[in-house]
């Protein structure tokens, strides 16, 4: 390629880079842009939405208050005259029968007094609402009554006649704030729940035809292309009357046009900057040729000259770059003679060296090994068959391989020396270990609870597999006195016999402290400080700790970082025990540790278990997860003993593990409360 030609591409190169970056630069502050827009757009409209909402539970207030003043509800409401009632709402503005309108009279023993539907005793108020509305506190804000429906509550506190306190719930759909909210910033609006459900919308069709993807708990702003026109989708969290997530409020603003606009802007621009670069680029090229003629010139004259051929001459003389180079090529010739003379004479001092050096490696050679030194002689017979001018570089690339052969040599027999001892010294420790760590096993199990004592009121039954020799889960079960019994599941962090150990010592200094410390939390507190006053090796371990009234079923605990045990009714339902949010064991000295509280029902289940059993992994690296779990726990684990479930739990792991190996250690606690009083019954 030619010179003025690769200069032409360096340049043509440097106005493509730079109308890259350029081009960069604007979709990058485009990108920022927007970005900003969707931040505005979403401050403003949650700014609207909240204005809209708190003007409608202004307007259900009022209306409440027009109810409270309403001698005739009061009336009907006290001898339950249903048709007296909705009357009387009607008067004061509440027509029951609109299905946009929710209605309910609340009493303080939570049960419903009154609904619009006529259908429940429940409230949809949830208990923490339902005991501030009934401590007198006016709460407002929207609620969720169904799978598709939000309603805009608020709510009253009046004293009924012969029924004390009771709260005033009115609600109206969400839907209706929703299209006022679409007219305030002229978009197509939709409502939906945490789980997707369309609640309202003032265009079913094109939500359906967006088909987005999101996550309702978080505010996004980007744009969609629905069809032919481009939309700047924005979605807002909004929140039920307690602070919890409800849904997300998305809305679609039509920015076809704008887009269009902006894109024809940029597509002229691009085209205007191609049209100049290949302008210049031209121009440059014709420049060049120009300039380039007579170094051309001399250029021809050079590769005559490396071909050998010396007759050719430069017909041009001067004292300009041209000429310089003319008495540049007629010295060169000179030195380029004098060169081959001298290689000649070197190459014939060479061979005889090469003749010399050769015979003394044939007699090296035959220090070494007989594989070795035949491959030696090999090389060395292969000088016939390499150039003449490669001929001293073939004798010092034998020599280097004869060295490294000789060197390599005495390294295997210095290697396989060592490694025999080590391997004897290594041997005998090996058979020492294994034997250690299977007493230390057997040690480890025995210290574990193997049955526990018969009680009319509760069953227990608890399972370890280790991962490896020793482990680092334990559980224990306990009485504290006659009516009332501890329990634990804990997993330290690590594996193998510094795990153990630290399991030992956890386990050892709870069953101590629980004998005077009766409250979960105090017991785990003090645990914490003995074992973080001193914790070197940084071990930790998360673990469950509860204390259970036999006589009642009142269970208190505390979750140390551990996994949610499940809590299983009689009647089959499963659910997490709620986390108190405690920290890991040994990790702060200090740490206070708060207390979670769980009533168990005659004939419930609490299982407990480590992370060996969610986070087993099959031979396709895939976990076996919370939710595999959970669906085993619901097909029957209310009718199975507390042996049989644990048995069924380790069973469904290794079923779906299918011959990989085990991970983690997997650890499991069943506990099944009967009820009743009274003595342990006789073994």
């Amino acid at each position: 390629m030619l010179l003025r030609t690769r200069i032409t591409l360096i340049v043509a190169a440097g106005f493509v880079a730079l109308m890259l970056a350029m081009w960069s630069a604007s979709v990058l502050r485009d990108r920022v842009g927007q970005a900003r827009e969707g931040e505005l757009a979403i401050a403003g409209q949650s700014v609207l939405w909240r204005e809209i909402i708190a003007f409608q539970v202004a307007s259900l207030g009022r209306v409440l208050d027009r109810v409270d003043a309403s001698p005739s509800f009061r009336l009907t409401l006290g001898f339950a005259d249903r048709a007296g009632v909705g009357t009387a709402l009607k008067e004061a503005g509440v027509d029951v029968d609109d299905d946009d309108t929710y209605f309910e009279v609340v009493g303080t023993d939570r049960e419903v007094i009154y609904s619009g539907s006529g259908a429940g005793t429940r409230s949809v108020l949830d208990a923490g609402s339902l005991d501030r509305a009934l401590g007198g506190e006016a709460l407002g804000g929207m609620r969720q009554v169904s799978a598709r429906q939000i309603v805009v509550l608020a709510t009253r506190t009046v004293t009924l006649a012969g029924r004390g306190r009771a709260v005033l719930v009115l609600g109206r759909n969400a839907g209706l704030g929703m299209e006022r909210f679409a007219r305030g910033i002229n978009a197509e609006t939709t409502l939906v729940t945490l789980r997707g459900r369309v609640a309202a919308s003032t265009d079913p069709a094109l939500w359906e035809r967006a088909d987005l993807s999101f996550t309702p708990r978080r505010a996004f702003a980007e744009q969609v292309r629905v069809g032919e026109k481009t939309y700047a989708v924005t979605g807002i969290p909004i929140q039920d009357l307690s602070g919890s997530a409800l849904g997300a409020l998305v809305s679609f603003v039509d920015a076809t046009a704008t887009l269009e606009a902006t894109s024809l802007i940029r597509s002229a621009a691009i085209a205007g900057a191609i049209g100049l670069v290949l302008l210049g680029v031209i121009g440059l090229n014709v420049f060049l040729w120009y300039s380039f003629r007579p170094l051309e010139s001399a250029i021809d004259v050079l590769q005559a000259l490396a071909r050998g051929d010396t007759s050719v001459t430069v017909d041009h003389a001067g004292r300009d770059e041209i000429g310089r180079i003319a008495s540049a090529v007629v010295a060169l010739r000179g030195n380029v003679q004098a060169l081959a003379e001298a290689r000649r004479q070197r190459d014939r001092v060479r061979r005889r060296q090469e003749t010399l050096i050769s015979s003394e490696l044939k007699a090296l050679a035959d220090a070494i090994d007989p594989t070795d030194r035949e491959q030696v002689l090999a090389l060395l017979a292969r000088g016939a068959e390499v150039a003449e001018e490669d001929e001293l570089k073939r004798v010092a690339r034998v020599l280097h391989d004869l060295s490294r052969r000789i060197v390599e040599q005495h390294t295997r027999l210095s290697s396989m020396v060592v490694e025999l001892r080590e391997a004897l010294v290594t041997k005998t420790k090996l058979a020492g270990l294994q034997q250690e760590l299977e007493i230390a096993r057997q040690v480890q199990l025995a210290i574990l609870p193997k049955e526990f004592p018969p009680d009319a009121r509760v069953a227990v039954h608890g399972q370890m597999t280790p991962a490896r020799e020793v482990g680092g889960d334990f559980f224990d079960y306990f009485m504290i006195d006659e009516t009332t019994l501890g329990l634990v599941v804990a997993d330290v962090s690590g594996k193998g016999v510094p795990a153990a150990l630290f399991m030992a010592i956890s386990r050892t200094l709870l069953r101590s402290t629980a004998l005077f410390e009766r409250s979960p939390a105090s017991s785990i507190r003090r645990l914490n400080d003995l074992l973080a006053a001193e914790n070197e090796q940084m071990l930790f371990v998360t673990l469950f700790y509860g204390v259970l009234d036999l006589n009642t079923g009142r269970l208190s605990y505390v979750n140390a970082g551990h996994n949610l045990p499940y809590h299983i009714t009689r009647s089959g339902e499963v659910t997490e025990v709620p986390s108190t949010r405690g920290m890991a064991v040994a990790v702060l000295e200090g740490f206070v540790f708060a207390e979670g509280e769980l009533q168990l029902a005659p004939g419930d289940t609490l299982f407990l278990y480590t992370d060996g059993v969610t986070e087993a992994f099959d031979i396709d690296e895939q976990p076996y997860g919370e939710e595999r779990l959970e669906t085993l726990l619901k097909s029957g684990a209310s009718d199975w003993s507390v042996h049989d479930l644990s048995e069924r739990v380790l069973a469904s792991v290794h079923v779906f593990e299918r011959g990989a190996p085990q991970a983690d250690d997997i650890t499991c606690l069943t506990l099944r409360y009967s009820g009743g009083q009274g003595p342990r019954r006789a073994r």
